[in-house]
C-alpha cells in the first residue's frame, strides 16, 4: 500500500516562507517602532523651530521640553502616534484628508502652546533679542491671556 504524504513539498517551502516573511516585518516593525519614537522627538523640535523662526532657543531646555512631551498622556495616544507617522511616511496623507490634517494641525498647536506657555517667551520685552528658556508648564493658571475681573475675586 502507497503512502501518502499530507505534506507536500510545495506546502512546505509555502510555510517556510511565510513564517521568514513573519519574522522580518516582525523585525522590520520594531526598528520602525523605535525609529519612530527618534522621529517624534525630531518631529516636536520641527514643530518649535519652524513656527518660532529667528527665535534663539536655549537647547538643553528644548531637549527637556521634548523629552516632557514625549512622556505626557496626549503624545502617548495611538492615534497621536499614528498622525506622527503618516507625517513621516505619507506626507501626502494629511494634505488630501481632512481628518489626517485636522489632527496634524492640533498637534501641532497643542506642541507650540505648552513650548510658549512654559518658556519665557511672554515674560521677555522682545523674544528675538533674548534666548527663550523652557522652563516647564505652570501648574497654577496655564493661559497667560486669562482676563478676571477683579471684582469677581473674594474678599475674604
Amino acid at each position: 500500500m502507497k503512502q501518502t504524504s499530507t505534506f507536500s513539498p510545495g506546502r512546505r517551502k509555502l510555510l517556510i516562507g511565510g513564517a521568514s516573511a513573519a519574522v522580518a516585518l516582525g523585525v522590520f516593525g520594531a526598528a520602525s517602532w523605535e525609529q519612530l519614537t527618534n522621529y517624534r522627538a525630531t518631529w516636536i523640535e520641527r514643530v518649535v523651530r519652524e513656527n518660532l523662526p529667528g527665535i534663539d532657543l536655549d537647547a538643553a531646555s528644548l531637549q527637556a521640553f521634548i523629552k516632557e512631551m514625549l512622556a505626557s498622556e496626549r503624545m502617548q495616544r495611538t492615534e497621536v502616534k499614528v498622525t506622527v507617522f503618516a507625517d513621516r511616511f505619507g506626507p501626502w496623507l494629511p494634505a488630501h484628508i481632512s481628518k489626517a490634517r485636522d489632527g496634524l494641525e492640533g498637534l501641532e498647536r497643542h506642541v507650540l502652546t505648552e513650548y510658549l506657555i512654559g518658556s519665557n517667551f511672554f515674560r521677555v520685552p522682545d523674544p528675538k533679542r533674548e534666548q527663550i528658556v523652557y522652563s516647564g508648564t505652570i501648574p497654577a493658571c496655564r493661559n497667560p491671556f486669562v482676563y478676571s475681573n477683579p471684582s469677581t475675586f473674594s474678599k475674604a
